[in-house]
C-alpha cells in the first residue's frame, strides 16, 4: 500500500497499522513510522528445557565434584590429552547423560569417576561388611600404563545421597597390593544403604590417571 495516500493517511485515522516491519501512526497530524517490537519470545520445547536442566545439574555435580577430590587433576589432565579446553566440558560431555535434573546420578554403572590414560582396574572381587568395604583387582603387568607404585583411590555414592560424590584420600594403597579396605563413613545413612563405589589409580606425580571402574555393594 502506498503509505503516502489519503486512503492510507485515512486509515491511520482510525489507529496503528503495521506492515513490512514498521508501525505506521499520526502524529501531529504527519505520518510517522518506527520499527515494530519484537513479539513475544517463543515458550521452550520441551527438549530446549530438558537439555537447559541437564545442563543446571552437570554444572552442580561438577562443583560438588571438585571439592570431592581436592587439589586432584583429574579431568584437567585429561582435557589437556584431548585438546579440551576446559575441564569442565569435559567433564559434562562425558557424564552429562548420567544425570538427572534434580535428582542428580541415576545411570552408576556409565558415570566416571575418573578418566586418563593409565591402565583401568580390572575388579576382580567385591565385599562389604557393614559400612567396610573390601576391592580386590589384577595388578597386571608393569608397563608406561600400569605401574606397581600407582596410587590407589576410591570415588563412592551412598544410593541415597545421589547428589554428593565423596573420595577417600585418608588411605592410599598401591596398585601392587591388589587389594584396598576402607571404612566408609555412615553419614547418618540407613544401615544396608546401597554404595556406589568407583575404584581407580594415579601415578605418583598425580600427572596421569585410569578410567574408573564401577561396583555396587
Amino acid at each position: 500500500m502506498d503509505t503516502t495516500s489519503p486512503l492510507f493517511l485515512a486509515l491511520l485515522a482510525n489507529g496503528p497499522i503495521k506492515m513490512d516491519g514498521y508501525t505506521y501512526f499520526l502524529y501531529g497530524g504527519k505520518i510517522r513510522k518506527c520499527k515494530s517490537k519484537r513479539g513475544p519470545r517463543k515458550s521452550r520445547t520441551e527438549g530446549e528445557r530438558q537439555t537447559t536442566d541437564r545442563f543446571t545439574e552437570t554444572r552442580k555435580m561438577w562443583k560438588i565434584y571438585r571439592r570431592a577430590i581436592k587439589d586432584l587433576p583429574i579431568w584437567r589432565v585429561e582435557a589437556r590429552a584431548r585438546g579440551v579446553s576446559k575441564s569442565d566440558s569435559l567433564f559434562h560431555s562425558i557424564n552429562g547423560g548420567c544425570l538427572q535434573p534434580g535428582k542428580g546420578v541415576w545411570a552408576f554403572k556409565t558415570f566416571r569417576f575418573s578418566v586418563g590414560s593409565l591402565d583401568a582396574p580390572v575388579i576382580t572381587a567385591a565385599e562389604r561388611e557393614g559400612w567396610t568395604v573390601t576391592l580386590h583387582w589384577k595388578n597386571g603387568a608393569n608397563c608406561p600404563k600400569a605401574d606397581s607404585s600407582d596410587w590407589v583411590f576410591l570415588g563412592y555414592f551412598y544410593d541415597t545421597l545421589r547428589r554428593s560424590p565423596q573420595l577417600t584420600l585418608d588411605y592410599m594403597p598401591r596398585r601392587i597390593d591388589e587389594k584396598i579396605t576402607i571404612e566408609i563413613p555412615p553419614a547418618d545413612q540407613p544401615e544396608g544403604t546401597r554404595l556406589h563405589l568407583y575404584l581407580f589409580f594415579g601415578n605418583e606425580e598425580f600427572t596421569q590417571f585410569s578410567p574408573s571402574e564401577y561396583v555396587e555393594l
